[in-house]
């Protein structure tokens, strides 16, 4: 190869490299991003209606100081067993993890009690003594001590939160109109048509609060 060709070779890494380095800096900008977004749609915050009154409830906690009982979230199902024509989920199948976001908006301390596979599987290799942890003063890896398991160190949870969805209704109620125009008797002709519908659909959920030291079931909602 050429030396022309090396240089020509070598201006145009240069060049591409300007180009990622434009699009990529360690520095992050006034809007606090680190990359420019694809199509410009950076990650936002999705904050529902009720999320207002969520932060309310734990900043009235927190200016009182009221301690929150540990919650667990269970299994909130789709009981409506309704499938889309195009072979999904109708309704959707993450109301627990919604239920866990309500939660820690509202302030409440939550334990993880949906997806335990990790813990389970961590645990499972520290009593195997597999799972190494550094003390703070560890000099090396041969400081390294397996992770001992201590009874009691998983704190429990006070409530838990179950139920499902349990109702889909797709047209309580539809209104609107058609307004349609043609012409045949025209140099140019054409037609013209206007639709407008509405539809009330509804989704219930029915859900319950639980004690788990003795399974006593302390509330019951049922929303629409």
């Amino acid at each position: 190869m050429s030396r022309r060709h090396l240089i020509k070779g070598g201006a145009a890494v240069s060049a591409v490299a300007l180009l990622l380095a434009g699009c990529v800096s360690p520095v992050a900008g006034p809007s606090g991003q680190y990359a420019t977004p694809i199509g410009n749609a950076p990650v936002t915050a999705n904050p529902t209606p009720y999320s207002a009154a969520l932060y309310c409830l734990a900043d009235y906690a927190r200016r009182y100081n009221l301690p929150s009982p540990r919650m667990a979230v269970g299994r909130i199902s789709d009981y409506t067993g309704t499938v889309s024509s195009d072979g999904g989920r109708q309704i959707t199948g993450g109301a627990s993890l919604m239920a866990n976001s309500a939660l820690a908006k509202a302030g409440a301390r939550i334990v993880e009690r949906y997806d335990t596979s990790v813990s389970e599987l961590e645990l499972r290799y520290a009593n195997n003594k597999l799972i190494g942890d550094q003390a703070p003063d560890a000099q090396g890896p041969e400081d390294t001590q397996y992770r001992r398991i201590l009874a009691g160190q998983v704190p429990g949870s006070d409530f838990y939160v179950v139920g499902g969805i349990t109702e889909v209704n797709y047209n309580i109620r539809s209104g609107g109109f058609d307004i349609g125009q043609g012409e045949i008797n025209s140099a140019r002709p054409g037609s013209t048509m206007l639709n407008h519908r509405v539809y009330v659909m509804n989704i219930a959920m029915d859900l319950r609060l639980v004690q788990t030291t003795t399974l006593e079931v302390v509330d019951v909602v049922s929303y629409q």
